[in-house]
C-alpha cells in the first residue's frame, strides 16, 4: 500500500473518531447545552437562566427513576409474554401502573410548561414557537424514521 494511502486511511480514521467522541455527550451535557442555547437564542436575564437551569436539574434528577421504571415494566411485560398464557390481572395492573406513571410525567411537564410560560416575556415566548416550528419542519433523522416495532 503506497504511503499517501495509509497517511488518507489515517486521516479518515482519526476524523470519524473525533467526530464520534464529539457526538457521545451525557444526557447532562446535551441538557446544559440547550439551556445555553436557549439562553443565547432568548436573550434570557440572569433569573430567567437560573429557571431554566432549575427546571433542567428537576427533569434531570427524575430520569434516573423514569429508567428504573421503565426497565421494570419491560421486565414485567416480557414475563407476561413469556408465560403460557396471560393473567389478565397482571396485565391490567401493569396498564394501570404504566398510566399513573405517564399521568405523573405529564402533570410535572405541564407545571414546568406553565413556569416557563409564565416567566418568559410575550417576546421570548414567540421566539420559541418560531424555534420549536422550525425544529419541528427539520427532516426526520433515520433512527426517527423507523416504524414503531422496527426496534431500538
Amino acid at each position: 500500500m503506497s504511503r499517501s494511502k495509509i497517511i488518507v486511511m489515517m486521516a479518515t480514521v482519526a476524523i470519524v473518531v473525533l467526530v464520534a467522541a464529539g457526538c457521545s455527550r451525557t444526557p447532562e451535557q446535551r441538557a446544559s447545552r440547550m439551556v445555553d442555547h436557549l439562553a443565547t437564542e432568548l436573550k434570557l436575564n440572569d433569573s430567567q437562566k437560573a429557571t431554566f437551569n432549575r427546571i433542567k436539574d428537576e427533569f434531570l434528577a427524575k430520569r434516573p427513576d423514569m429508567i428504573g421504571l421503565r426497565e421494570e415494566s419491560v421486565r414485567e411485560a416480557n414475563a407476561l409474554m413469556r408465560s403460557a398464557e396471560i393473567d389478565t390481572a397482571k396485565l391490567n395492573a401493569l396498564t394501570e401502573k404504566n398510566m399513573a406513571q405517564m399521568n405523573d410525567m405529564v402533570k410535572f411537564v405541564s407545571a414546568k410548561f406553565k413556569e416557563i410560560h409564565d416567566m418568559l416575556t410575550p417576546e421570548q415566548r414567540e421566539k420559541l414557537v418560531s424555534m420549536i416550528e422550525k425544529h419541528m419542519n427539520k427532516p426526520l433523522s433515520t433512527a426517527e424514521k423507523k416504524a414503531p416495532g422496527d426496534g431500538y
